[in-house]
């Protein structure tokens, strides 16, 4: 049933990809670090050389952050998706050229206990960049925007940065400047791995090592006033996704547009709905004689795993439909699979209930004519 739950969510998110609203790419400037690397020493845990070792290049990241600081005019914000988890001669070098950066910030990843793992560059912003989603199936399909009630994940920290706005995590919702959201939502493709291959879309990865060849003026030109994502678009950093295997930087780039675009809002109307479902359905399943058992029962008569098939079926037609409406109005999809299998029960509970109460009537009613 959890590939029918899959379905459901791909099949209304590719409707609404059809009509997505794609961003301007002017409004981003990509940089890929899939080919510019370097080899350093690896240790083993006695601190013993075993070999070597590739990272991202350094050198050229130094580089790249001193034309920022030189510019006149400098991007809107700078995000280097990167982890600088291991040390080499150019950390202080580079982390002294982000210390003077004001929007910047850096990806941090969570270890096998969900601890936050901090990198060797120290006294920047940093921001939680992995993608915790739920236990339904593998695949990003969902994002979080606090970890731990505490901890915002690195596109929740760009849009306030960005927008001027703060955010508080208040139980399974998040207040972000004054809408509310969920702390879980689904995010909306606006861009596709496949746009950033494609000439066409204009959101093509310049190669970092090929921007460093440009001169520093046509450099602070092309990344001036715009969001700059520094990441591994096409070799290392990729996940599978509802639609495609896409890279660790374009899953970052949809959250942070699902946030600021408010997708996935919580108001007065979903919660009005949200209610009239639940009292809807708790009457269905605890009235004995509502329309649809009234209905199985003229049509199916006594045959009981009919009936048992046909109520299931009914309430989860009934939350499917609501399901999508929420979707398409709120960005939020209910769980429709354990929310029927929840009220099923209930309404069995109830069946057996009424059968004891009715039987033991019955009884003293005949005890009494005795």
């Amino acid at each position: 049933m959890a590939g029918d739950e899959k379905l459901m969510i791909w099949a209304t998110s590719a409707i609404r990809l059809m009509n997505r609203d794609m961003p301007e790419s002017q409004e981003f400037a990509l940089i890929n670090v899939s080919y510019d690397q370097m080899l350093i020493d690896k240790f083993d845990d006695f601190g013993f050389p075993v070999g070597n070792q590739v990272i991202t290049d350094r050198q050229k990241l130094t580089r790249l952050m001193q034309i920022i600081n030189h510019a006149e005019k400098k991007p809107k914000y700078v995000f280097c998706d990167l982890y600088f988890e291991e040390s080499t001669t150019y950390d202080s070098a580079l982390n002294a050229e982000m210390r003077l950066q004001q929007n910047l910030i850096v990806s941090i990843h969570l270890d096998d206990s969900g601890n936050p793992m901090y990198p060797v560059i120290t006294d920047i912003k940093m921001g939680l960049s992995d993608y915790v989603i739920g236990n339904i199936f593998e695949g990003v399909y969902k994002f979080q925007l606090y970890f731990n009630d505490t901890l915002k994940l690195t596109p929740l920290i760009m849009s306030e940065d960005l927008n001027n706005y703060q955010s508080e995590k208040k139980g399974p919702f998040v207040k972000i400047g004054n809408w509310i959201t969920l702390n879980y939502f689904i995010m909306n493709y606006r861009l596709l791995q496949k746009d950033i291959m494609y000439m066409e879309a204009g959101f093509n990865p310049v190669n970092l090592g090929e921007l460093l060849i440009l001169p520093d003026a046509d450099i602070s030109t092309f990344l001036e006033n715009k969001i700059v994502i520094i990441g591994d678009f096409f070799e290392h950093d990729m996940h599978e996704t509802l639609f495609e295997i896409t890279s660790g930087p374009v899953v970052l780039i949809n959250a942070y547009l699902t946030i600021i675009n408010r997708d996935t809002v919580v108001n007065f109307f979903f919660i009005a709905i949200i209610t009239m479902l639940y009292l809807g359905l708790s009457y269905l399943a605890i009235y004995p004689e509502d329309i649809i058992e009234n209905y199985i029962r003229r049509t199916y008569g006594k045959i009981k795993w009919v009936g048992n098939v046909t109520s299931f079926m009914s309430y989860l037609i009934i939350l499917v439909v609501v399901s999508i409406f929420t979707y398409f109005v709120f960005n939020i999809h209910l769980n429709v699979f354990f929310l029927t299998i929840y009220i099923f029960i209930v309404e069995k509970l109830c069946t057996f209930i009424y059968k004891k109460v009715g039987n033991r009537t019955k009884n003293r009613e005949v005890g009494n004519t005795i």
